[in-house]
């Protein structure tokens, strides 16, 4: 693992080898094992090493081939190197081999094809110099960050902003119109970052940059029209378990320490038995850590949530004599505790507020005790259990419509007429009719969902700032009607949705903080295209959902776990948190109101307001206090990353 950075100047100009040092000192704590730069003529690139796994110490970046000809800078990890290794003909001693040899071998015998032979987690850039070209690429649903510069004279790019903001021709700006789009849940260009000028390539990507030119292209294109069918259903199940088993062994790769950070729910809990199960034939413990509310707690939830998902962690600790469980309550902290420090790492706020805490308190705890790589169950809902909405729709485009009335009964939980009729209408009828039909009755059944206007005032920005942006007329009704219009296809849905979620600036900041490899099994892009490839079937029948995992590890898992239909609520104690801190809050708001751009920006008066009408810390209904998760507490965490960017912190 890798910081990168590079600077290409387009005009033929030389590139300038201080402005590689300066990125290079910029970037230093993302990569604390040394590094190296490589200039010539009008291209220079960049690297910092972080090492993780054993074949990590051989590397020796930037690489270039015997001519220099190619010359690549390369952040992740390559899960697939055994095929590679045949496929590219690599020599047998495989364990002295880094990653970065596989890319630039990769690269070698397909061009700009080589990023759809790659499976892992990476980013990279190489540079071609018989072509003229700067070829870049990030892998698909999970990656390390990469975000560049561009203009008509120099092309730039970096792990983080931080690396780019080095050089002297790119100046540190507020983008306040995709920071307003982010403020408000409206969202923004899905490339663009918070900063002016700068852009972040989206995953499953590649970039080519040359004197005159630069293309994009996505290369991660699955058949979505392709569905596999075994005449065997254990066949499914077996599957399954080897890509399942293959992702968790690869994420570990080299670890002398393991950790996976556990829940009561399938995804985390599925990770963690394998995980123990692989440890254990080699002897070795895995640490397990789940974040908890304090003792006692009885404080109001999200309805049908529960608060404490240790009883069923225990459970599965109990199969697994391997498994070190550590519950972690976190008393006391609050999600704006040394919040500068995150910011100098993220550049940008950390959108689950309240969940800073036990994240940050997992990672730190497992650094302390030598866990060298920390595995989660980030976007399981969409591969492995995946809860199968698309049933209906699925039924009745293939005009089963006894089946769809049948299994409509089954999912509907009241067991009515009226209920089953709702469900068929609701989750198979509505989701196929055209957006026109669908947004008339989404406004009657909720008038205000699909009002940019509604949405808008009862946010925490600024009234005036929304104005000076046209944010209603750049928001229309007609794109929220797509936007969260059911998508009558799940595939489609769901691989937009993988295409979407890229935490790949919280990837490289936390890698970078703690010294930690993280890992995300689930988003691993063989199991993704597997599950995205089955019958909506295998995921929902006979009102039994998420029944992929449920059946696929049945052997593995507790039956408490496996029967459990209730999801676990992340920091359920917030609101007690938010009222002990409220002196820290009121100083908070009150250091807002003297900086510019965080007036500029918020609300300032209505969370005044919001803070005085604060409900009882003993308040039982949790539609009273929801506003102040949903609606206070990123309002703070934006004010205060406002305020750190204003006052320059770096």
């Amino acid at each position: 693992m890798s910081a990168i950075f590079g600077i290409f100047q387009r005009t033929g100009q030389p590139a300038e080898r201080q402005h590689l040092e300066r990125m290079s000192t910029a970037l230093a704590d993302f990569g604390r094992d040394g590094g190296g730069i490589w200039v010539s003529g009008a291209v220079g690139l960049g690297q910092r090493q972080m090492a993780f796994t054993p074949e990590d110490r051989f590397e020796r970046q930037p690489l270039a081939d015997s001519q220099e000809n190619l010359v690549l800078v390369c952040d992740g990890r390559i899960d697939n190197r055994p095929e590679l290794q045949a496929e590219l003909d690599l020599p047998a001693a495989a364990g002295t081999t880094p990653d970065s040899e596989y890319v630039l071998c990769a690269y070698q015998k397909w061009g700009r094809g080589c990023a759809a032979h790659l499976v892992g987690v990476f980013a990279f850039a190489l540079w071609d110099a018989q072509r003229q070209e700067l070829f870049l690429a990030r892998s698909p649903i999970s990656a390390p960050a990469l975000v560049y510069y561009e203009s008509s004279t120099v092309f730039a790019f970096a792990s983080m902003p931080r690396g780019l903001h080095a050089l002297p021709f790119i100046p540190r700006l507020l983008d306040e119109r995709h920071a307003a789009g982010r403020l408000t849940w409206l969202g923004g260009e899905p490339n663009a970052t918070l900063y002016q000028q700068i852009n972040t390539l989206p995953t499953g990507q590649w970039m080519s940059v040359s004197a005159g030119r630069v293309e994009t292209a996505n290369y991660w294109q699955p058949d979505l029209e392709c569905t596999l069918r075994y005449a065997d259903e254990q066949e499914y199940l077996r599957e399954f378990r080897r890509l399942l088993e293959r992702a968790v062994s690869d994420a570990l790769r080299g670890s002398t320490g393991a950790g996976v950070m556990l829940s009561g729910g399938l995804d985390s809990a599925s990770i963690g038995a394998i995980a123990a199960r692989q440890m254990a034939n080699q002897g070795r413990k895995l640490a397990t850590f789940t974040e908890a509310p304090r003792e006692g707690f009885a404080g109001a939830i999200v309805p049908g949530r529960y608060a404490d998902e240790t009883a069923l962690v225990k459970t599965l600790a109990g199969l697994y004599p391997n498994i070190e469980m550590q519950v972690l309550r976190t008393p006391g902290g609050f999600f704006l505790d040394e919040i500068e420090n995150l910011f100098r790492y993220l550049e940008m706020p950390f959108t689950n507020t309240s969940n800073r805490v036990w994240y940050e308190a997992i990672l730190q705890t497992a650094a302390h005790q030598g866990v060298h790589s920390v595995l989660g169950g980030e976007i399981g809902n969409l591969t492995i259990s995946w809860a199968g909405s698309g049933l209906l729709t699925e039924l009745l485009r293939q005009k089963h419509l006894r089946q769809a009335w049948q299994q409509a009964g089954l999912i509907d939980a009241t067991g009515q007429f009226g209920g089953q009729v709702r469900t068929l209408l609701g989750k198979g009828i509505l989701p196929l009719l055209p957006v026109s039909v669908w947004t008339f009755w989404q406004q009657i059944r909720q008038p205000n969902s699909l009002s940019v206007q509604h949405i808008i005032e009862n946010s925490s920005i600024n009234p005036k700032l929304a104005a000076d942006l046209h944010l209603t007329e750049d928001y229309q009704e007609r794109t929220l009607s797509r936007r969260y219009r059911p998508d009558a296809n799940s595939r489609q849905l769901r691989f937009k949705s993988l295409n979407l979620m890229d935490g790949g600036m919280y990837f490289s900041a936390y890698r970078a903080m703690f010294g930690l490899n993280l890992g995300a099994p689930l988003a691993d892009v063989r199991l993704a295209e597997f599950c995205l490839a089955l019958p909506e079937k295998q995921f929902l029948w006979d009102g039994e959902d998420r029944r992929l995992v449920r059946r696929a590890m049945a052997d593995l898992l507790p039956a408490e776990i496996l029967a459990n239909r209730r999801r676990g609520l992340q920091a359920a104690d917030w609101f007690e948190r938010l009222h002990a801190a409220r002196p820290q809050v009121t100083e908070t708001l009150g250091r807002l109101e003297h900086n510019t751009l965080a007036s500029r920006m918020l609300n300032l008066p209505k969370l005044r307001q919001l803070l005085a009408e604060m409900p009882p810390i003993d308040e039982p209904d949790f539609a009273k206090i929801s506003d102040y998760r949903m609606k206070f507490e990123p309002a703070l965490m934006w004010g205060r990353f406002l305020a750190w960017f204003e006052e320059g912190q770096i």
